[in-house]
């Protein structure tokens, strides 16, 4: 608690409206941080609690602190606000990162947490609960799988610290070292870090615009053992590719020949409100199924979903035993309170909207149709015109202040890799910003590389 040495100033408020300038300006008090209550800074300065009153109405006045009734006075803004804006990039309108906006849920979330904190046993979600996770949260995934149209008891569910743990516990259970695991030329890049942290050789079979290409895959599996198929056959990251159902049994099929799984990541499948059913729901006995709140809720909320044929659960439990020893309990209480109250579903519902929005916004504002797909998505993936490649195009809108993600960043190995660029449209919360953004991409299409002088 601030505990200020006062100024030879008069009246005394006024001495206390001079401390905090001075003990901000020089960082003694950050933004965020809470303030005492009037009655304990009136005891520490030996003043009345009338004098600290007019000090703090004072200094909210001129901007130096805020204060509610019931939450108490914090420097400058609530903690909350001083945690978003410390996320936001400064000065730049950063389209790189593939996140969604979350602002609309404060009141939400402001419940939920108020009715936990209400609750008189809320420090057992603390203590070590063995994985898979506890009964109801699990209950509470084989709701939010219903959603994907996947029928499951809780006894097949595990929970995992986001489905990147889960992915992590796959590879390290299905595979061993030397393995080859296929997936799409381009992926998201925590896919070739988890493939060199396993040393696994991991190898791009090559798409189209329904996704993993069945024939290639068949041909990058001969003369090789392979450990895994990874694929996302939903809104695949980045590309937005979304496979038909007749494919998804063809990859199934090959799977069962090579006697293989096939690790289907469904990350942006309950964003994009797609039915047509999860590779896990046509062949359960094939395909580990991996899913999450990241995309479709928030985040931060790093809770995720697994399901597996039986016969490996326990060596899956196991693997998610080893890296994090616990269930991810409290956030995991979170999350199964949105789940069961519905709130989760006006969630998505929202980012749905949302994303639709905005994907009408790009393509208004870069002046091009039929970049998207049918179903909600909070990325753009844009294929640039001559000359352009896609490094130099993104260096070319870093110097507007733009950044984008070049197709490069998602190659899975060493294969040439299309001219184009990833643009997130959900990470910057206001709209304004990333119509300014998406004009910086629209002058740059038009423009020559020739023109500039670009650093690449």
């Amino acid at each position: 608690m601030w505990e200020p040495t006062l100024p030879k100033t008069r009246p005394l408020y006024r001495a206390i409206v001079a401390a905090l300038q001075r003990d901000i300006s020089r960082g003694d008090l950050t933004s965020g941080e809470r303030l005492p209550t009037h009655r304990q800074l009136a005891q520490q300065l030996n003043v009345t609690v009338g004098t600290v009153t007019k000090a703090f109405t004072e200094a909210e006045r001129i901007g130096l602190i805020v204060s509610r009734v019931g939450r108490g006075s914090y420097v400058m803004q609530f903690p909350e606000s001083a945690v978003a804006a410390d996320s936001e990039p400064k000065g730049l309108i950063d389209l790189s990162v593939n996140t969604v906006t979350i602002e609309p849920f404060n009141n939400a979330l402001n419940k939920v947490l108020g009715a936990l904190s209400r609750r008189k046993s809320l420090y057992g979600l603390l203590e070590y609960h063995p994985v898979p996770g506890l009964l109801r949260h699990r209950a509470a995934g084989v709701k939010w799988l219903r959603l994907r149209g996947i029928e499951t008891h809780p006894d097949n569910v595990i929970l995992c610290n986001g489905s990147q743990e889960g992915l992590m516990a796959a590879l390290a259970t299905v595979t061993k070292p030397g393995d080859a695991v296929l997936t799409e030329s381009l992926n998201y890049a925590g896919i070739k870090r988890l493939a060199d942290l396993f040393r696994l050789d991991i190898r791009g079979v090559p798409t189209d615009e329904f996704g993993l290409r069945p024939d290639l895959l068949q041909q990058a599996a001969k003369g090789i053992r392979v450990g895994a198929i990874l694929c996302s056959p939903t809104l695949h990251n980045p590309t937005n590719a979304t496979m038909p159902v007749e494919r998804r049994r063809e990859i199934l099929t090959i799977a069962a020949k090579l006697d293989t799984y096939v690790i289907e990541d469904d990350s942006s499948g309950h964003l994009s409100g797609d039915e047509r059913p999860t590779m896990a729901t046509i062949n359960p006995d094939r395909c580990i199924y991996l899913c999450g709140t990241s995309k479709s809720m928030a985040p931060g909320l790093r809770i995720g979903y697994m399901i597996a044929p039986t016969s490996i659960l326990p060596r899956l439990s196991d693997g998610v035993h080893a890296t994090s020893w616990t269930s991810p309990s409290l956030m995991g209480e979170i999350t199964s309170v949105l789940i069961e109250e519905r709130i989760a579903e006006s969630f998505v519902a929202w980012h749905r909207r949302e994303a639709l929005e905005r994907m009408k916004m790009a393509e208004d504002l870069l002046g091009l149709s039929n970049i998207f797909p049918k179903c909600p998505t909070y990325h753009l993936w844009l294929q640039l015109p001559p000359p352009w490649r896609a490094n130099e195009f993104a260096a070319h809108l870093r110097l507007g202040n733009t950044l984008v993600s070049p197709a490069d960043a998602f190659a899975v190995d060493r294969s040439p890799t299309p001219h184009a660029i990833r643009v997130s449209l959900g990470g910057v919360a206001e709209r304004s910003r990333l119509a300014e953004g998406l004009r910086v991409i629209a002058e740059a299409l038009t423009a020559r590389p020739t023109s500039f002088s670009v650093a690449v």
